[in-house]
């Protein structure tokens, strides 16, 4: 793939950082409107003598600082707690929206059909396929929501489930996948999070003159004294204080998250068309959005917070300015120049939702990595999780008897017979699968994986590690099956296994983590003088000295550096990428095994590559 994945997820991450500095000065905005409102309306200003010079000297500088002390820790922690809630990824975002997971193994015809569509597109994303949760909405409407590629979620509605054909269904998951891959969906959480802080300045005011109002009733039941001047007239005009910045506090937030979403859906449309080659599926979808009388509105309560996340404008504004997506007809010229502007007939949601005798493939002119048939006996068991379990160990066995039959001897005592008896159903298959198939069946699995209960996966991982080392020679292939495995299923229950942010280290600052595992790339070359050569290339293209010494292949070693280079910064991403390239290029020829070498590094790595970009 042409590295403007990598530029675009650069510059989400700056994207976040401008985010962070407007979050900033609104911040700072409301922090003086508040000031203002509590020193009048608790009595320490007095309005009228404000602009006199003596005011301005004697301002109770203590009271403002309480004041502000107060509204910064409120608007701190609001965004903790918000984000605390969101720190368990994707899965939250989707539950909170009402959304149900999908079962992988759904014999539903229409629930059957997305899941198939996620599945080509996770592979012509090159990325492990993600969970599905469907929401029970009737808006044509889908979103992407997540820190990474490992824990991200595909959220779809019911509408969009019901009145998208295959192509247009194809189109606007295609445009999910893209926000993975720009790295738009850690910026997407984060403003969440931020935007909960700004907004809770009006809650506070909202309950706060809630409460006054049920004490003044209170209070003028019980005193018919004119001496109520407590201070509950005051708290009452502080508390509408608060209610109008909230307001105030909605308009600047929504404004921020209408300005950094709105470019991003423009770069998703372009990016699905690259995945499908089809711009009439995602362009079919928009006219249907369109033409549906619910369009793309989402009714769920927590729709305004997550607006940003969807494919379509998720509520209603009152004005363009605050609108999180470009208009309709807009998206739809930018993918067919030539439309006429008129929506179409709304259709009935049993024509839309007809099944296809046939699915259009992915990528045309790349079906052999795409789209190639799995047998049927590896397509269903990839989709049940303990046959899902099997199949990773069948992808671990290895050639060699001795070491085969340690490994199968291994299963039955940490895994089980009935485990056994599995593998040895399906070993033969799995051996008769291409390598770029076998790892096309790994990204497969993960959704089936993640239904094992957490005691069931720190069982299974542990069987995986012993699999492991019971290869006797250091070998790339399996160690990054189990990896992979580790990385990707492990966020289901660990949150702390969860790539939430991006580091600023330079690769000069990862060369301990970065070159041992080229040299275990470069180990998989051949010959002693091929795995020089592949070294070499490796360390020309990280303008290295040729004399670098070659760390010694450390399985462990690596296994502790890779949270470090999941974390590394996109750019910082591309160059070790270049480096991997160049390293399994040396021999200027890319054989299926040296291509499904690099599909498994790009999966684990969070790499976005694809294979037929190829010369």
């Amino acid at each position: 793939m042409s590295s403007n994945f990598f530029a675009q997820q650069d510059l989400a991450r700056r994207n976040t950082r401008v985010l962070v500095v407007l979050f900033s000065l609104a911040v700072l905005l409301l922090l003086l409107l508040t000031n203002v409102v509590a020193l009048i309306s608790l009595g320490f200003i007095d309005p009228s003598a404000i602009n006199t010079p003596q005011y301005r000297q004697h301002l109770p500088w203590h009271v403002i600082g309480w004041v502000s002390a107060v509204v910064l820790a409120a608007v701190g922690i609001a965004v903790l707690l918000k984000w605390q809630q969101l720190k368990a990824g994707g899965k939250v975002v989707a539950e909170s929206l009402g959304g149900v997971r999908l079962s992988p193994d759904s014999k539903d015809p229409l629930q059957r059909r997305l899941l198939n569509v996620v599945e080509e597109m996770a592979l012509a994303a090159n990325t492990p396929v993600p969970a599905v949760y469907l929401l029970p909405e009737q808006g044509i409407n889908a979103f992407a929501a997540g820190y990474s590629p490992a824990d991200a979620v595909i959220g779809v509605t019911q509408g969009c489930l019901a009145q998208l054909n295959r192509d247009e269904l194809q189109g606007v998951i295609a445009h999910e996948f893209s926000h993975i891959l720009n790295g738009d969906m850690r910026m997407n959480i984060r403003l969440i999070a931020i935007l909960n802080g700004i907004l809770f300045l009006g809650h506070i005011g909202y309950y706060m003159l809630r409460a006054g109002g049920r004490s003044s009733t209170i209070r003028a039941g019980n005193s018919r004294s004119g001496n109520s001047k407590n201070n509950g007239g005051g708290l009452l005009l502080l508390a509408l204080g608060l209610v109008v910045i909230g307001y105030l506090g909605s308009f600047f937030g929504n404004l921020i998250k209408a300005a950094v979403s709105r470019q991003r859906e423009f770069l998703a449309d372009a990016s699905a068309v690259q995945f499908t080659r089809n711009p009439r599926g995602i362009a079919g979808a928009l006219k249907a959005i369109g033409s549906h009388s619910s369009h793309s509105k989402i009714a769920n309560a927590n729709a305004d917070e997550n607006s940003h996340l969807f494919f379509g404008e998720a509520i209603s504004r009152w004005a363009s300015i605050f609108a999180t997506h470009p208009p309709l007809a807009i998206r739809i010229k930018r993918l067919e120049p030539h439309w006429n502007g008129k929506f179409p007939t709304p259709r009935s949601a049993q024509t839309a939702a007809e099944p296809q005798t046939a699915a259009a493939p992915a990528k045309p002119g790349n079906a052999e990595r795409l789209q190639q048939a799995l047998p049927l006996l590896l397509l269903h068991s990839s989709r049940q999780t303990q046959p899902a379990t099997a199949l990773v160990c069948c992808l671990l066995l290895q050639q060699d008897d001795s070491v085969r039959s340690k490994q199968l001897h291994l299963i039955k005592q940490m895994g089980s017979a009935a485990l056994l008896e599995q593998v040895d159903q399906l070993c033969d298959a799995v051996a008769g699968l291409s390598e770029v198939q076998q790892i096309q069946l790994l990204q497969r699995l993960v959704p089936a994986l993640k239904g094992l209960s957490e005691a069931g996966f720190v069982q299974f991982n542990q069987l995986l590690q012993a699999l492991l080392a019971s290869v006797t020679t250091a070998s790339l292939t399996p160690w990054l099956i189990s990896q992979f495995v580790e990385h990707n299923v492990a966020v289901q229950y660990d949150q702390t296994q969860i790539v939430r942010k991006t580091s600023a280290k330079p690769l000069a600052q990862l060369q301990a983590q970065v070159l041992p595992l080229l040299a275990l790339i470069s180990n998989a070359a051949g010959n002693e003088a091929q795995q020089q050569q592949a070294w070499q290339a490796a360390l020309s293209r990280l303008a290295l000295a040729a004399d670098t010494a070659k760390p010694a292949a450390d399985l462990a070693a690596l296994s502790r550096h890779l949270p470090l280079l999941l974390a590394a910064s996109p750019l910082v991403k591309q160059q070790l990428w270049q480096a991997i390239e160049a390293c399994v290029r040396a021999d200027q020829l890319i054989v299926q095994q040296e291509k499904a070498l690099l599909l498994a590094l790009a999966l684990l790595l969070e790499i976005p590559w694809q294979a037929d970009v190829e010369n």
